[in-house]
């Protein structure tokens, strides 16, 4: 296996997304249930949504051009700059981005990628469902406790380490991107898992909504301590960072990022800002709105909403951000088809078989192709430029079809 080794990734300094957003940057790939026209098709846009595969990056299906970024060190994780090289399916990111000339795709200002649990992983995950799918690979549903968040899997979430995350083992440490799904701020969807070499240091993450029992602030049954604890908002809903202390169960706080009213990249205060957001329902939707995780939605404009966007759902929603409110112009289900499918271009890292090879840092499974686009099967190995699609099994993706870049 060969990929580019991971830098520090964990929270370095308060760091705040300033964003220039006015218009939406594009649409995904789910089906339309509820729409109603969208303004304006130039400018700058904002999109928050899991990465779904690499061209440059595509998030919430839409390709962005992030060769600029990458080269003027507008892109990080976790506070930490780092090229594009180090972006990773499943990782939630916000992009700011500027749109050219169609069919360009736009091109990226800046990428914020933010981690929501580090941590280890303190019992033997509680597997909720398994299947195998009709092209013999197999899925599941499961779920794990990590820094006192309850984080859930299912059969679109991405891992690298292990297979599932029922091959978790207790204390083993783990680094976790996921969606909102519940509107306490503790119940959290995972887009990807990532497990850490043993002995790597890494301070505890957490994400969720702070409370308070007597004089103490907890998250998510941590206590906080320690001065940045005694400034977190009761009720506000954040990310912490700090050292964790087994024996009482705390959280000495060294970071924290305000997460508003939901956005893991916070937009600025000014209104009608346009954006398109990648989020779970997590409440009965009303005939004028709904939850998107702890996001406020107003769907009046395309009211009556589908039935298909219920408690649950996945779904992508585009607007305006108005006063805290997301004003949905129109709202996107997306479909196990979409979430499932990767689109990867790049060199090869390694390569040992067609049933073993990396592209951008991803393991791949060729197996069930029987040819390759202008080459063959004999013409893979390491080195060579790639494009590839195929759907996410676990820690792999199975490709269904691939070609070898000759001209760019």
């Amino acid at each position: 296996m060969s990929e580019p080794s991971q830098p520090n990734l964990y929270l370095t300094r308060r760091h705040w997304l300033a964003l220039a957003a006015s218009a939406v940057s594009g649409c995904g790939g789910g089906s339309g249930v509820s729409t109603a026209s969208l303004p304006g098709t130039g400018g700058t846009g904002y999109t928050q949504g899991s990465i779904s595969g690499f061209g440059s990056v595509f998030v919430n299906g839409v390709e962005f051009d992030d060769v600029m970024a990458s080269a003027n060190g507008s892109i990080q994780i976790d506070g930490v700059t780092v090229t594009s090289d180090y972006l990773r399916l499943g990782m939630v990111a916000g992009v700011q981005s500027e749109r050219g000339v169609d069919p360009a795709p736009p091109t990226v200002r800046r990428i914020d990628v933010w981690s929501i649990a580090q941590g280890s992983v303190l019992q033997i995950p509680r597997v909720i469902q398994r299947i195998q799918r009709t092209d013999g690979t197999f899925a599941e549903s499961a779920e794990f406790t990590v820094a006192g968040m309850t984080v859930q899997t299912d059969p679109n979430t991405s891992f690298y380490g292990v297979a599932f995350a029922s091959d978790l083992m207790p204390n083993q440490v783990v680094m976790v991107w996921g969606l909102q799904a519940g509107t306490d701020g503790a119940h959290w969807t995972a887009t990807r898992v990532e497990v850490r070499p043993m002995g790597m240091a890494m301070n505890m993450v957490s994400t969720g909504v702070v409370y308070v029992s007597g004089s103490q602030r907890l998250l998510n049954g941590l206590s906080l301590s320690g001065s940045t604890a005694g400034t977190l908002t009761v009720g506000a809903l954040v990310r912490v960072q700090g050292t964790w202390s087994p024996a009482s169960n705390s959280l000495a706080v060294e970071h924290s990022k305000l997460l508003g009213s939901g956005l893991v990249f916070q937009p600025p205060g000014h209104d009608e800002i346009e954006v398109e957001i990648e989020g779970f329902v997590t409440d009965t939707p009303t005939a004028s709105g709904f939850m998107l995780g702890n996001i406020v939605v107003d769907a009046s404009a395309i009211a009556p909403i589908s039935t298909e966007v219920k408690k649950g759902a996945r779904v992508e929603v585009h607007g305006t951000w108005q006063s805290g409110v997301l004003k949905a112009t129109e709202v996107e289900l997306e479909t196990e088809q979409t979430l499932q499918t990767v689109e990867l271009k790049g060199v090869m890292d390694s390569f040992v078989s067609k049933a073993e090879f990396w592209v951008r840092g991803q393991r791949c499974d060729a197996t069930g192709i029987t040819k390759v686009e202008h080459g063959t099967l004999a013409d893979l190995k390491q080195g060579v430029e790639v494009k590839l699609r195929g759907s996410k099994a676990g820690d792999v993706v199975m490709v269904t079809e691939l070609e070898i870049v000759v001209d760019d």
